[in-house]
C-alpha cells in the first residue's frame, strides 16, 4: 500500500512538473509568434536603432552595462532619433530642441500623458491621466510656489541644522571620510519625513525606525518586480491576486497610508495650523491665474520658460472647475512627493558634493560666496540662497552633469508628424527624450565631461540653447516640486560648505563607476574626505 501511494505521489510529482514546464514553453511560444512582427515596427519605418531580442526588446541591454553608459552610446550611434523596443512596446527617443518642444509644448495635448506602468492606479499625479491629471495638477501646482516655499523654509533649515550637528560630532570622534549616498539619502529621508508627513526621524543614526525602513522597502523595489510587469499582459498585472502573489510595495503603502489619515484626522479635528506638505495639500485649492514669480528669474532652471511655455500651460488648465483634492487623492501626492523628492535629490547632493571634493578651487569660491553672507546677515535666508548666483551656476551644473533622471517620456494620445522630419508618431506609442545624452553633447555644451559651473553664470546662460537643458523636463508637466528640490539642495549646500571642507580620498572613485539599469543615475560609491573647518 506505502509502495502504492508512493508511486501515485510520484506520477503526480511528474505530471506537475510538465505540466508546469509545458505552461512555461506555450507562454514563451505565445510571446514568441504573437509578438515576432512587432520587432519590425521601427524597421518598417526606416527608424535605425538597436537590435532587439524576442520577448524582451531592448530591456536585456539594460542589465549588460550601467544605464548612463548605455544612454550615451545610444545617443551617439543613432543620432537624434532612434526607436527602441520596452518588451514589444515601440518606444521613439527623440533628442532635437525644436522636436522636444514641439512634443513638450507646441503639441502638449497630443502627449499629455506618461506611458502608466500596468497597475498603477490614477491617483499619483505623476501617473495619473488626461483630465485626472489636470485636475489635480491644477490644485496642487500653488503649493509649490515661492511663497509656500518660504513657510516650509524653517523646516527644512531645522533638519539641515540637525544634520550639521551630527556631521560636526561624527568628525569630534575621529571620522574623517564619508559615503554621500548613505550619508545624503539619510538625510533627504529626514527632510521629506518632516517636510511631507510631519515625522522627525534620524535616519542616519537609526536607520531601523519604522518611518525609514518602510521608506526604504517602498523605494528599493528588486530589478525583477520592476521588469515583470513590462513582460507580462497587462489584464494580468491589473488583478490584484498578481499585486498580493507579487507583494508590490502593500506594507509600505499601507504604513504611509495609516499615517497620513491618522494626521489628517488630527489637523481637521484641530485648529492649528502647520507649514507641511500635507496642511498645503488639505488647503490646497484651484487659484485662478499664473503661479510663476519675479525671483524664478534669478535661476538657470526657467532657462525654457517664455510665451510659448505660458501658453501651453494656461490651455492646459483653462477648464479646470474642481478646487479640492479628496483625502486619497491626498494621500497618494504625500506618497509621490516622498518617493520622488528623497532619491532624486540626495542624488545631486551627493554628487555635487564629490565634484566640490574634486576641485578645491571651486569650493573655495561657493564658501566665499557662502561666508559673505554669513558675515554680513549671520543667517541664511529664503531671499539671500535664491540670489547667490555662483550656487546656483554650481547646483544647475551637477543637474546637466549627472542627471538625475536620465530620460522624459510621453505617450501619443493621437498621431502626429514631427516638424520637418516626416517621422509620424503613431497613437499608442511612447516618446522619450534622452537628457543624460542631450546634457553630453558636445554640440550643446562645450566640453561636455568636464564639470564648468561657469556654464550656468548670469553672463553665459544666455547661450544655451532651448531644451537642451531639461533636468525638471519642460512644458505644463514639468515637475512640479523644482523649486522644492532647489531650496533643499541649495540650502544644504550652503550650511555644509560653511562648515565643512571636503577632499579627494584614496576611495574616491575617479572617474564614477556608474551601476543601476533604472532611467536614474546612480553610482557605486561616491566615498570623500570630511573636515571641520
Amino acid at each position: 500500500m506505502t509502495l502504492l501511494l508512493g508511486s501515485v505521489l510520484a506520477l503526480i510529482c511528474r505530471t506537475y512538473v510538465w505540466g508546469l514546464i509545458g505552461l512555461i514553453v506555450a507562454v514563451i511560444a505565445y510571446y514568441y509568434f504573437s509578438r515576432r512582427n512587432a520587432f519590425n515596427y521601427w524597421k518598417d519605418r526606416h527608424i535605425c536603432g538597436p537590435k532587439p531580442i524576442p520577448i524582451f526588446g531592448n530591456l536585456l541591454s539594460l542589465s549588460l552595462k550601467p544605464r548612463p553608459l548605455l544612454e550615451l552610446e545610444w545617443y551617439k550611434k543613432y543620432g537624434k532619433i532612434y526607436g527602441l523596443y520596452s518588451s514589444a512596446k515601440p518606444v521613439l527617443t527623440v533628442a532635437d530642441p525644436k522636436l522636444i518642444k514641439q512634443i513638450l509644448v507646441k503639441d502638449f495635448n497630443a502627449f499629455r500623458n506618461r506611458s502608466t506602468p500596468p497597475g498603477d492606479g490614477n491617483l499619483i499625479m505623476v501617473r495619473a491621466r488626461d483630465n485626472n491629471w489636470k485636475r489635480i495638477r491644477a490644485i496642487v501646482s500653488p503649493t509649490f510656489t515661492s511663497g509656500k516655499m518660504r513657510k516650509m523654509y524653517a523646516l527644512i533649515d531645522r533638519c539641515c541644522e540637525d544634520f550639521v550637528n551630527t556631521l560636526a560630532n561624527d568628525v569630534s570622534n575621529g571620522v574623517n571620510e564619508v559615503e554621500l549616498t548613505r550619508l545624503m539619502g539619510a538625510y533627504a529621508m529626514d527632510v521629506i519625513a518632516s517636510c511631507a508627513f510631519s515625522t522627525k526621524t534620524n535616519t542616519y543614526a537609526d536607520p531601523n525606525n519604522p518611518f525609514t525602513t518602510n521608506a526604504i522597502n517602498y523605494i528599493n523595489v528588486p530589478r525583477w518586480k520592476r521588469v515583470l510587469p513590462m513582460l507580462l499582459p497587462s489584464f494580468i498585472v491589473n488583478t490584484n491576486i498578481y499585486r498580493r502573489v507579487v507583494n508590490v510595495r502593500i506594507t509600505e503603502t499601507t504604513f504611509f497610508a495609516d499615517l497620513s489619515r491618522s494626521l489628517i484626522k488630527k489637523r481637521r479635528n484641530n485648529s492649528e495650523k502647520h507649514n507641511d506638505f500635507l496642511q498645503l495639500l488639505i488647503d490646497a485649492e484651484r487659484p485662478d491665474g499664473d503661479v510663476r514669480e519675479a525671483s524664478d528669474a534669478n535661476e538657470a532652471h526657467h532657462v525654457n520658460e517664455g510665451k510659448d511655455e505660458m501658453k501651453a500651460d494656461a490651455e492646459a488648465f483653462s477648464d479646470v472647475l474642481e478646487k479640492k483634492l479628496t483625502e486619497d487623492e491626498i494621500l497618494a501626492q504625500c506618497l509621490l512627493f516622498f518617493v520622488a523628492g528623497e532619491e532624486t535629490t540626495s542624488t545631486t547632493l551627493s554628487f555635487c558634493t564629490y565634484e566640490l571634493a574634486l576641485n578645491p578651487g571651486l569650493q573655495d569660491k561657493l564658501y566665499e560666496e557662502i561666508k559673505r553672507v554669513f558675515t554680513e546677515k549671520g543667517e541664511m535666508d529664503y531671499e539671500v540662497l535664491s540670489r547667490l548666483p555662483f550656487l546656483d551656476a554650481l547646483v544647475s551644473e551637477t543637474l546637466r552633469h549627472y542627471s538625475p533622471l536620465l530620460r522624459l517620456e510621453r505617450e501619443a494620445m493621437e498621431d502626429v508628424v514631427l516638424d520637418n522630419t516626416g517621422v509620424k508618431i503613431e497613437k499608442g506609442v511612447i516618446v522619450e527624450i534622452p537628457v543624460y545624452g542631450i546634457h553630453h553633447d558636445p554640440d550643446h555644451y562645450p566640453d561636455p565631461f568636464t564639470f564648468t559651473p561657469d556654464r550656468f553664470m548670469p553672463s553665459n546662460r544666455g547661450h544655451i540653447q532651448p531644451y537642451t537643458y531639461l533636468p525638471f523636463g519642460s512644458g505644463p508637466r514639468n515637475c512640479i516640486a523644482m523649486r522644492f528640490a532647489l531650496l533643499e539642495v541649495k540650502l544644504t549646500l550652503a550650511k555644509i560648505s560653511h562648515s565643512f571642507r571636503f577632499s579627494r580620498v584614496t576611495d574616491t572613485d575617479v572617474p564614477v563607476i556608474y551601476t543601476g539599469v533604472r532611467p536614474l543615475i546612480q553610482a557605486k560609491r561616491l566615498v570623500v574626505g570630511i573636515h571641520k573647518r
